[in-house]
């Protein structure tokens, strides 16, 4: 591969990876009583009454409460944070599908981002060496193979004629 074409396949990684993190930046809706807001909210709780799905997608008679004050709260004129700290009061902090981001849970934010960065040193390193490892034949290697191909019995590997 091509030094030219290398540098192609990077730049639309590059170019990838920032749409990508453009879409997953995207804010939802922080103020009023949409309904847009109220599954934004509701996305970021998990129902205490099923397994795996978030209080915006059950419809067990507890995630319908839950939606259903979530929606007062934010008539009432109260921020996210407000709110999830109400249901955190009322449920603890298992209510919360998105841990903490202080004290030990911050480890659960850091070691991913740590990893990723890790990893990329890694293959950098690894195909930085490749690149400066990799030698020329010698005079010596080119005649070896040139014996081989011409059928040269006496450096066959197997010993044999071919």
């Amino acid at each position: 591969m091509s030094a030219s074409t290398r540098r192609i396949m990077w730049v639309v990684l590059v170019i990838i990876a920032v749409g990508l993190l453009a879409v997953g930046a995207r804010r939802d809706p922080t103020e009023g009583s949409s309904e847009n807001r109220l599954f934004a909210i509701g996305n970021r709780m998990k129902c205490l009454q099923c397994t795996g799905e978030t209080v915006s997608d059950s419809q067990a008679p507890i995630a319908v409460q839950m939606r259903t004050e979530i929606r007062r709260q934010m008539q009432l004129g109260r921020t996210d944070d407000e709110i999830y700290s109400f249901f955190v009061e009322r449920y603890g902090a298992r209510v919360l599908l998105t841990p903490s981001s202080s004290g030990f849970a911050a480890v659960v934010w850091i070691a991913p981002v740590v990893a990723v960065g890790l990893g990329a040193v890694g293959l950098a390193y690894v195909f930085g060496r490749t690149r400066r490892t990799a030698t020329s034949a010698t005079d010596e290697d080119r005649a070896i193979v040139g014996r081989a191909l011409d059928g040269d019995p006496a450096h066959d590997p197997e010993g044999a004629p071919s």
